[in-house]
């Protein structure tokens, strides 16, 4: 886990050749080598987009004229360009470099940053990091390029620009002195106004004078030149919210069975619950990655009911998830890395504990039991009792999920009369009633054959047919009943006399 007083280490990934390395990579004979360009619309002309190694040392180059091109090199082949595809391609680049970084940024169409802080150690140093990565994605099929450096725009200007790979804060400046000012990822108009001011090399206006160099050369420039150095942060939205506390094992020789992956993830659970015992915090969501040979990435989530920070708890838990999940892995040649994230973390508060309470409700033993039920029979299958705004009797109660915001049952009321009865059925059933006015509460009523005499009636309240939102619904006009052996029930009638079909009556409930 990343520390403040940790010093930010930023890579960058450059794919120059990203569009016609996807083409080569997907091409049925792969040996063709012939130059190889896309061409798409603009400005009303079709040009050249992108050209591989080759079409550029037999004179291609972006932005040609599609016939211009064609005339120079009638034997290359010219595709043309899909930026979807593309963009497909650089997100998927993007999450296979997530079992070196937790914290990923696509920034198209050619580049991703990786947030190395903290990270660089697990690979050896940063220089046997940048080595593999590059490599691995050179195997892949791809030309790539990377540097690292303390910020996002000074590890961009060297990958494109610079022949030093790995700058440390105390070389920065004279490191980027010498790049050119295309190096500070300028808009055109600001590349082409300070080249017309003479000026071609970052050197030239590291130390110019704010003021003066602003009002000439715009506040872009002076943003790009401050962020390259660091003199102020640059916002960047990561492919993913980077997890607050994670950890990671990377492993000697791939791995394959469950057994073996329950023991580095028992690492993985002793690693994360230390860092989180040194928040304060316990864990409320894991993810839990394994990075394959087959550069796909599986993950496992769990979702826990409380704050929990218990190695063995967490390994319990996620022991029960790879068992049901491990059959839809399709581990091909293995995995070569594993990382747990604690996606969500929250503060845990000690509480004393009252030896004299006789309540005999474990609310921490009650959410764990939580736990394991959602990892056996799935989240969606636990739930609680909740509310529905609605003002259908019928509906008002649902099974909400665990983590829902919906509203848990009422509180009873103040002078603890209850309005709804503890018993309500599914359907209402009919009762044959005899009321002393056509529109007053029942005098008496027969249900399942047994004829109850009324002694207090309490109502009517009523509901409208436009709140019940159901086809063909009439209004309801509720009493609630008590009969002369002290039994009390929720009865209504459906409809009002006078319309086109008289009014029958239900017995929706019982109180208790």
């Amino acid at each position: 886990m990343t520390t403040p007083s940790t010093p930010a280490r930023w890579m960058t990934l450059w794919l120059p050749h990203l569009p016609t390395d996807r083409l080569r990579r997907t091409a049925s004979s792969p040996s063709d080598d012939r130059p190889l360009a896309l061409y798409g619309k603009a400005r009303n002309i079709f040009a050249l987009t992108a050209v591989d190694a080759a079409a550029r040392k037999a004179g291609l180059r972006e932005g040609m004229a599609l016939a211009d091109a064609q005339a120079m090199q009638p034997d290359a082949r010219i595709l043309e360009a899909d930026a979807d595809a593309d963009a497909a391609l650089l997100d998927s680049i993007a999450a296979w470099s997530e079992r070196f970084s937790p914290v990923i940024v696509v920034d198209a169409p050619d580049g991703v940053f990786l947030d190395i802080t903290g990270c660089a150690h697990l690979f050896g140093d940063e220089a046997a990091l940048l080595h593999e990565v590059v490599h691995r994605l050179s195997d892949q099929g791809f030309a790539a390029r990377a540097a690292i450096a303390p910020t996002p725009g000074a590890a961009w200007g060297l990958a494109r620009f610079g022949k030093t790979v790995i700058v440390g804060p105390d070389t920065l400046a004279q490191t980027l002195a010498p790049l050119p000012i295309a190096a500070l990822r300028l808009t055109a108009d600001a590349e082409a106004l300070l080249k017309r001011l003479g000026l071609r090399h970052i050197g030239q206006i590291a130390e110019a004078p704010r003021a003066p160099f602003t009002a000439r050369a715009g506040q872009h420039a002076m943003l790009r030149l401050d962020q390259a150095f660091g003199r102020v942060p640059e916002a960047l939205s990561p492919r993913r919210p980077p997890p607050p506390v994670f950890a990671l094992r990377r492993m000697a020789e791939p791995i394959l069975t469950l057994d073996a992956i329950a023991i580095v993830t028992d690492a993985l659970c002793v690693d994360l619950c230390v860092q989180l015992d040194e928040a304060g915090a316990g864990v409320r969501l894991l993810r839990l990655h394994l990075f394959g040979l087959d550069h796909k990435t599986r993950t496992i989530e769990l979702g826990l009911s409380h704050a929990e920070r218990t190695p063995a708890t967490l390994l319990r838990l996620l022991r029960e998830r790879l068992a049901s999940a491990a059959e839809h892995f399709d581990a091909e040649f293995g995995f070569e890395a594993l990382r747990l994230d604690a996606t969500e973390i929250a503060p845990i508060i000690m509480r004393p504990l009252d030896l004299a309470s006789q309540s005999g409700r474990d609310r921490q033993a009650e959410a764990r039991l939580i736990d394991v039920l959602s990892t056996r029979l799935g989240v969606e299958r636990i739930g609680r009792l909740a509310l529905r705004e609605t003002h259908a009797p019928e509906r008002l109660t649902c099974v909400a999920p665990l983590h829902s915001t919906q509203a848990e049952a009422p509180l009873p009321p103040e002078d603890s009369i209850p309005r709804r009865p503890l018993t309500l059925f599914t359907h209402a059933q009919p009762i044959e009633v005899l009321a002393e006015t056509p529109d007053g509460p029942p005098m008496r009523f027969r249900w399942r054959r047994i004829l109850h005499e009324v002694i207090r009636a309490e109502g009517p309240e009523r509901i409208a047919s436009n709140w019940l939102r159901a086809p063909n619904a009439r209004a309801r006009d509720y009493y609630r009943v008590e009969d002369k052996k002290g039994q009390r029930f929720w009865v209504y009638r459906d409809g009002q006399y006078g319309e086109d079909a008289p009014p029958r009556w239900y017995l929706h409930g019982l109180f208790a």
